[in-house]
C-alpha cells in the first residue's frame, strides 16, 4: 500500500508541474492585457496582436489548470445522491464512472490534441481567424499537456477510490483531509 501511495504522490507532483508552468504564464497574460488596455484608451493604438496572444494565454492556463482542479476537488460536482452513500460505495461508483466514462473520453481528447499539435507544428499552422496569424501549435501543445496531465490526475483518483473501496483512507498531506 506504501509503494501505491508513492505512486500517486509522484504523479501528482507532475500535475503540480503543469499548474506551475500554467501560473508562469499568469503574469504574461495581465502584462498582454494591461498593454492593450494603454494602448487602445491612452494612444487609441489597439494592437493587432493582443487579442490572440489574450485568448492563447488564457486558454493554456485554463487547460494546465485542470488537472490540478481535479486533484484539489474543487471541480463542480453534483453530489447530491452519492452523499447519502456509505464511503465505499461511493468509492465504487467514482472508480467505475472515472475508470470507464472519464479517462476513456479524456484520452481520446488528448491523443485528438497531440496529433493536431504535432500536424500544425510541422505544417507551421496559423490562426486562421486572425488579422496577425500567429502559430497556433504552442496553444495546442499546451492543450496536450493538460489533458495529459488531467490523464494522470484521474488515474490517481481511480487508485485511491479502488482502495477506498476496501476502507483505507487516503489523507491529503497538504491539508489533511480524508478523501477517497
Amino acid at each position: 500500500m506504501h509503494k501505491l501511495e508513492n505512486t500517486c504522490l509522484a504523479l501528482e507532483k507532475v500535475v503540480r508541474l503543469t499548474v506551475w508552468l500554467g501560473a508562469l504564464l499568469f503574469p504574461a497574460l495581465i502584462i498582454v492585457c494591461v498593454y492593450e488596455v494603454g494602448a487602445r484608451y491612452l494612444f487609441n493604438a489597439s494592437q493587432i496582436w493582443a487579442f490572440d496572444i489574450t485568448f492563447m494565454l488564457h486558454g493554456a492556463l485554463f487547460m494546465l489548470s485542470g488537472a490540478y482542479g481535479l486533484q484539489k476537488k474543487v471541480h463542480v460536482r453534483i453530489d447530491l445522491f452519492s452523499d447519502m452513500m456509505p464511503r465505499r460505495v461511493q468509492s465504487l461508483m467514482y472508480a467505475v464512472l472515472y475508470a470507464a466514462i472519464f479517462i476513456p473520453a479524456i484520452w481520446i481528447l488528448g491523443e485528438a490534441a497531440l496529433l493536431r499539435s504535432w500536424s500544425a507544428y510541422v505544417s507551421d499552422e496559423v490562426e486562421l481567424m486572425s488579422a496577425w496569424g500567429p502559430l497556433i501549435w504552442p496553444f495546442y501543445a499546451a492543450m496536450t499537456l493538460g489533458i495529459f496531465a488531467l490523464v494522470l490526475q484521474t488515474l490517481v483518483e481511480v487508485i485511491r477510490h479502488v482502495v477506498g473501496i476496501f476502507g483505507v483512507q487516503h489523507q491529503d498531506p497538504e491539508d489533511g483531509k480524508l478523501g477517497a
